[in-house]
């Protein structure tokens, strides 16, 4: 009759024993006092052995030197927050990717992922690292800098945004040649349309790093009006439907040699160019496009080749790509380019290739042009 008693407390005694060598053999603290193992931390991706020291233990006449990999701690304890800073930082990350949720409909949640690696020197940290005078990195608004977005306001943002001018950044920290995410999520409007957002890198009371780049939210079904205009917008963060109705415009300064395409008012893009030399300067005043041509060569010598042809005047000034010679082997071309940005041209407006082709399907006949 006590057979079944007895049987159960040695079955109880044998697991609580089991238990007990489970939790010694698991605790970082015991394994290190019993058995003198090295500690292994994680400090970032990597796992190094560095030395600890218990605080009670550093007295005058106890022989512990504290050198760089010293981490005075109780065992098992560790934070990120510890590292050798560089004699002198500099800050630098570089853009891998950005992806944005596809078919975004409106009232819904939506994500953007920016992916970005730690190009420079010493180790970033999130602004909820809960570390203290560390350089702290956020993605900041941009094109107006530190302007509040939409989509951090309190009607919208959902996560991921300190607040409506920063992003803050995923992980708590990433070392140099690491990569890392910013991402955040945010409520769609009730309305068809593009949203044309510009962030830019920021050491916060630091400096802005890297460069602008832009990131386009489609939401619900757009128009293909709104899809032709928004592919313009590059200095303004602003979204396809403010477009509507406007007309388009070209605006030349010649003072600083830029072009501007313009939507109303509004300077959505702007290029460097190069105007008329001293002796042939550009003429100013308000003309509008009166026509067009993919190649146009030039009747007199040396029989100029000017691609993307737009001209604004009938004596023969356009808007077009650095021109080029059939001849010479891309010499002349090599050397308009060194050039723009400076008035060396015969009285025409040229611009870089890319901005040329461009600028072509941003016209039609008729578009007015205005040299100031």
């Amino acid at each position: 009759m006590l057979r079944r008693p007895i049987l159960t407390i040695m079955l109880s005694s044998i697991f609580f024993i089991i238990t007990l060598l489970v939790g010694i053999l698991s605790n970082e603290n015991v394994r290190v006092s019993l058995f003198n193992e090295p500690v292994i931390v994680l400090t970032g991706i990597h796992f190094d052995l560095i030395s600890r020291v218990e605080p009670d233990e550093l007295e005058a006449d106890s022989g512990i030197t504290i050198g760089e990999n010293t981490v005075i701690a109780k065992y098992g304890e560790w934070s990120y927050c510890d590292y050798i800073k560089p004699d002198s930082s500099n800050y630098s990350v570089s853009l891998e990717s950005v992806t944005v949720d596809p078919n975004i409909e409106k009232d819904e949640i939506f994500m953007v992922d920016m992916a970005f690696k730690n190009t420079s020197n010493t180790r970033i940290f999130s602004a909820e690292s809960g570390c203290s005078e560390v350089p702290v990195f956020n993605v900041g608004t941009q094109n107006s800098q530190d302007r509040n977005s939409l989509f951090g306001g309190a009607d919208y943002a959902i996560s991921g945004w300190a607040n409506p001018r920063r992003v803050k950044m995923s992980e708590s920290f990433a070392n140099p040649d690491q990569s890392f995410h910013v991402v955040f999520q945010s409520l769609a409007p009730n309305e068809d349309n593009i949203y044309r957002e510009f962030f830019q890198p920021v050491i916060e009371n630091e400096a802005w790093i890297s460069d602008v780049f832009g990131v386009e939210i489609p939401v619900g079904t757009p128009t293909d009006e709104m899809e032709n205009n928004i592919q313009y917008v590059s200095n303004v963060s602003m979204s396809a439907k403010e477009l509507e109705g406007l007309t388009r415009s070209l605006e030349i300064t010649l003072s600083d040699q830029m072009m501007y395409a313009r939507f109303g008012e509004t300077r959505v893009w702007s290029m460097q160019i190069s105007s008329g030399a001293g002796d042939t300067p550009t003429p100013r005043g308000d003309y509008q496009v009166l026509s067009k041509q993919e190649l146009r060569i030039g009747g007199k010598w040396p029989h100029y080749r000017m691609p993307y042809f737009q001209m604004w005047d009938s004596r023969g000034y356009g808007i077009h790509a650095l021109p080029y010679l059939a001849t010479d082997g891309g010499t002349f071309w090599s050397e308009a380019l060194t050039h723009i940005g400076t008035p060396v041209s015969h009285g025409c407006i040229r611009t870089l290739s890319e901005d040329a082709i461009t600028l072509y399907s941003f016209t039609d006949i008729g578009t007015p042009v205005w040299i100031h």
